[in-house]
């Protein structure tokens, strides 16, 4: 499995749904369909109608759509409320057909080869109807020799109505994620009406990049020269993370191929922006970057996300590709996984002093000056789901006492045992120092997987070296820009670790 896809809630049947792409036949990639499990907490789930053989595939290729031969790539879906009707809701779904093979950013791109196609479900998602018409869009801009087309997301998007029109007119907007050869990446902009999601008409390129462009190369990644897997959301500060209930920040993750990855050890990166809207001069708008952060440092990749109206929040999954690099994987009998769920939002501190000078550059931050010296500084911030508490049934709880370190060779054991746990740490420490953790020791101490920090150079290092004596695991050390904020309120170096460990 791969790619999630068409992530929702659907509040006709109360259910939590999540598509993905995946190979029904074999650990390694091809025949790409998508599966389809249901959940009510997003936690638990099941697979629709049964795992066994092919129950759980919701889109094969080529089956209701001779534009899908060859596969069926990432999408959206979103649900229209019940009506007397009918007895669940109706789910709309927007994909990408794939007609040719291959298809890469850097190698020729063969016209006809990824189209958009639209099926719609009226019984809460369980069987799709494919659109006879198929697809609603047949070809990308005439005048771009792009790198790709595909991964369709599809929402009402009232910023942009506003931005174009004054007002909100309850129009749908699509973004499908491109690129120009030897040009850079670009996302591209499509709207509908309310009444007709099978009629679509491009606007232009809302977000355009110079290749491999990084707002900072240190903490920002890079936009690479082809986009993937692309979501624009809007995002309310809340005061319950330090702001106003009025301020709505506009930002955009993106799926990144082909950028340098001197600071990451994938082919491709995770990221976001933050930007402004900007209408121009032939209706459409634009997304002028402001600030941009590494969505994940890690593995993760094709990042997706979707509105849950049930508890006003925006939910992120990513796909995680696996540490073991082929070896075994026949033996595994699976290949990929998600993260947990996530929920982003506009994380902002007050009455921070900028102690550090990288604070002072443009990054995953925007920074406003205040008139006592210090600054106001916002984010896009992440955090695991609440329900995530679920996981801690039948566990077993460990605390420690303070503890104080004063000496490099200094440590303290927990004595946990596990493959799974969660850990909550603080950690006070000074500006000349490194601090850390050691997981997974074995008894005779020849693997383990060590995490630490130093402030100095602002890095979070996940150093695998020694996590298995299997060399053909990915044994690649993993660093993540991270800085310690001061406020006048504290003016304390405190890092706080919010850990999952899941086998």
């Amino acid at each position: 499995m791969n790619d999630p896809c068409g992530p929702l809630y659907d509040p006709a049947t109360q259910n939590y749904h999540l598509y993905y792409q995946v190979q029904p036949a074999y650990v390694q990639w091809g025949n790409i369909s998508w599966g389809h499990a249901i959940s009510k907490d997003m936690i638990f789930w099941e697979d629709v109608t049964s795992w066994r053989g092919y129950d759980y595939i919701t889109f094969a290729p080529g089956v209701g759509n001779n534009h899908s031969v060859l596969g069926v790539f990432t999408g959206s879906t979103l649900p229209i409320p019940a009506t007397n009707n009918i007895t669940n809701s109706t789910i709309t779904a927007i994909y990408t057909s794939v007609k040719y093979l291959p298809i890469s950013w850097n190698g020729p791109y063969i016209k006809g080869s990824e189209t958009q196609s639209l099926a719609i479900s009226y019984d809460g998602g369980v069987t799709y109807q494919q659109y006879v018409n198929n697809p609603i869009l047949a070809s990308p801009p005439e005048d771009m020799d792009i790198t790709g087309w595909r991964d369709p997301k599809f929402e009402r998007w009232p910023e942009m109505d506003i931005v174009l029109y004054g007002s909100d007119r309850g129009h749908y907007y699509m973004t499908i994620s491109s690129g120009i050869r030897g040009v850079g990446p670009r996302l591209l902009l499509y709207q509908s009406s309310a009444n007709d999601l099978t009629n679509w008409t491009y606007l232009g390129p809302l977000i355009s990049a110079p290749g491999n462009y990084t707002l900072n190369e240190n903490w920002s990644g890079s936009l690479g020269y082809n986009f993937e897997v692309s979501n624009v959301f809007s995002l309310l500060e809340k005061a319950t993370d330090g702001g106003d209930n009025q301020t709505v920040h506009v930002f955009a993750s993106l799926g990144t191929e082909g950028g340098n990855t001197t600071l990451h050890p994938s082919p491709q990166w995770s990221v976001w922006i933050k930007g402004n809207l900007t209408k121009t001069s032939n209706g459409s708008a634009t997304m002028n970057i402001v600030a941009s952060g590494v969505a994940d440092w890690g593995d993760a990749y094709a990042l997706n996300s979707f509105y849950d109206s049930k508890e006003d929040r925006r939910i992120f999954y990513g796909w995680v590709k696996e540490a073991h690099k082929n070896y075994g994987q026949r033996a595994f009998g699976y290949n990929g996984q998600f993260t947990l769920p996530r929920e982003v939002f506009v994380q902002v501190y007050k009455n921070v002093i900028n102690i550090h000078e990288s604070l002072s550059q443009q990054g995953p931050w925007i920074l406003i000056p205040n008139v006592n010296r210090t600054y106001t500084w916002k984010t896009l911030g992440v955090r695991p789901i609440n329900e995530v508490i679920k996981l801690r049934q039948n566990s077993t709880f460990v605390s420690l006492m303070p503890q104080t370190f004063n000496q490099p060779t200094e440590f303290t054991s927990l004595n946990v045992s596990s493959s799974n746990f969660e850990m909550k740490a603080n950690i006070n420490i000074s500006l000349n120092a490194t601090a850390g953790f050691v997981f997974r020791r074995s008894s005779n101490g020849l693997e383990y997987t060590t995490l630490i920090y130093d402030p100095v150079s602002e890095y979070l290092i996940l150093d695998r070296t020694y996590s298995s004596l299997i060399t053909a695991f990915d044994q690649s050390t993993v660093y993540a820009k991270h800085t310690l904020l001061t406020t006048v309120v504290d003016i304390t170096y405190i890092n706080h670790c919010y850990l999952f460990f899941l086998n």
